[in-house]
């Protein structure tokens, strides 16, 4: 009998277990459901707000791809802007400007918005990000006398909007960036925005925005970068000559001659001359399509090189939604949505990114450069005598590309244009 009271017992505790089993797999699916229908509302939402759901990441978080593309993020806005239509216009982008306003927005975000934003700007933590903002600010040696480098931030509050500036915000972003967050009326901000670029920008860039009343902050960077070069280019050299265009048109310019030793590189896809300048800066003009440049640096070889330039002087603006689709391409697109969470930046108010805005312009002649760009996001809601020795050639004659970087074992895209027309 108690061998039959135990069989039952054991029988009823099989039938009970397979009871819960069959509940718990129910539930599971039931949570999974939940959670596919809270994803299809969020793709909706993110589709509804994003202009070019052809470009845009619909997907919040975008980890699963972030691997594949985090690395490079110059060359991949470099590839990204000429693919978007600028493959054949004369154009600059300022990348450093384009990471350190990002730079200030990552210190507004938290959660998802702030990991993201990270991956996509090409760093794997916060610290790697803060490490690349101070080599680029102290990389040109602005105490030689030699260059003029300036690196500004700021940030913008409307008091109009709902919510206020974190008070852990505003001294992050001055202990990090050296920013000052300010508050400025409806009427005022637009102004007081413009104003601050104009002087960042020595005047080269005068004005970003004719209206910026209705968004609740503005983020803003500026750099500024006059130099000569450690070789100048004689006036009396300086003669018309003709330029191929990418369109096959001849066009004249002035043209800026040399023959001296500099670093040179040369392969079946192009080549390049790197031109030094007073301050630790490098200036590489690029013929030809050769892929990661500053990774082939230290490839080069000091060559006698006969260098012939254009002078030029060319601006250019990417405000037609250019920078934003670029993040959302690469898996940030949590940030331009609802969904976004920048908590840390502002309290009492749920804001997301509206707009990412850059104006760029270089002057190059005999006596050196002068570059400089703006960028801002919108938040709403010669050869040693002796023996002749054979020159190379770099004849800018025809479209070619340049890159204006930091002269250190490490070098960092500060600028980045072409000249095709």
């Amino acid at each position: 009998m108690r061998n039959v009271l135990k069989g039952l017992a054991v029988i009823v505790a099989g039938i009970l277990f397979f009871i819960a089993s069959l509940s718990a797999i129910k539930s599971i699916g039931s949570r999974r459901a939940v959670a596919s229908d809270e994803k299809s509302e969020n793709t909706d939402i993110e589709e509804d707000t994003n202009d070019s759901a052809e470009t845009a990441d619909t997907t919040p978080e975008g980890d699963d791809d972030m691997t594949e593309i985090s690395t490079n993020f110059d060359e991949e806005l470099i590839s990204f802007l000429e693919k978007s239509g600028y493959s054949d216009k004369n154009y600059m982008v300022s990348p450093a400007s384009f990471r350190a306003v990002l730079a200030l927005a990552v210190a507004g975000a938290d959660s998802d918005t702030k990991t993201s934003l990270i991956k996509a700007m090409g760093f794997e933590k916060e610290e790697e990000m803060n490490e690349w903002y101070n080599n680029v600010l102290f990389a040109p040696d602005t105490a030689s006398g030699f260059i003029t480098f300036k690196m500004l931030n700021s940030a913008w509050h409307n008091t109009a909007s709902k919510g206020s500036i974190n008070k852990a915000y505003k001294q992050n972003i001055r202990q990090l960036y050296h920013a000052d967050a300010e508050d400025a009326a409806p009427d005022k901000i637009t102004d007081a925005v413009n104003d601050w670029v104009n002087e960042g920008t020595e005047g080269l860039v005068p004005k970003m925005s004719d209206d910026l009343s209705q968004v609740d902050m503005v983020l803003a960077n500026t750099i500024y970068l006059k130099s000569s070069w450690v070789e100048n280019f004689e006036k009396m050299n300086t003669k018309e000559g003709d330029f191929k265009s990418i369109d096959g048109d001849t066009v004249k310019k002035d043209f800026m001659e040399q023959t001296d030793h500099f670093r040179y590189y040369e392969d079946a896809d192009g080549k390049f001359v790197i031109l030094p300048m007073q301050g630790d800066v490098d200036v590489i003009f690029m013929l030809g399509d050769i892929e990661d440049v500053c990774g082939k640096i230290d490839d080069c070889r000091s060559e006698n090189v006969h260098v012939k330039l254009p002078k030029f002087e060319t601006e250019a603006s990417f405000d037609n939604g250019e920078l934003t689709e670029f993040m959302k391409s690469r898996g940030a697109g949590i940030a331009f949505s609802p969904e976004a969470d920048f908590s840390a930046m502002i309290s009492d108010s749920e804001v997301f990114i509206s707009d990412i805005i850059q104006k760029t312009k270089i002057k190059v002649d005999e006596e050196g450069i002068e570059a400089t760009a703006a960028s801002i996001i919108a938040v709403l809601g010669a050869a040693p005598p002796g023996e002749k020795i054979e020159a190379k050639e770099f004849i800018a004659d025809e479209p070619f590309k340049y890159y204006i970087v930091t002269d250190n074992d490490d070098p960092k895209i500060l600028f980045y244009g072409q000249i095709v027309k």
